[in-house]
């Protein structure tokens, strides 16, 4: 008779396995366009924010 693993709980991330290569991929495929219109977003705020200190 097979028994059930039990999923780690939020509470133990330590008891969690190593995530795979191709799992970090998978991460980093969807996060990426985020991360650079983020970055993108923030580099306007910026550069405006010294426009408008400089005048």
């Amino acid at each position: 008779m097979a028994t059930a693993q039990t999923p780690p709980t939020l509470a133990n991330p330590e008891d969690w396995p190593e995530p795979t290569d191709e799992q970090v991929e998978l991460v980093r495929r969807v996060l990426a366009p985020l991360v650079h219109q983020v970055r993108a977003e923030r580099a306007e705020q910026q550069s405006a924010a010294r426009g408008e200190n400089s005048t």
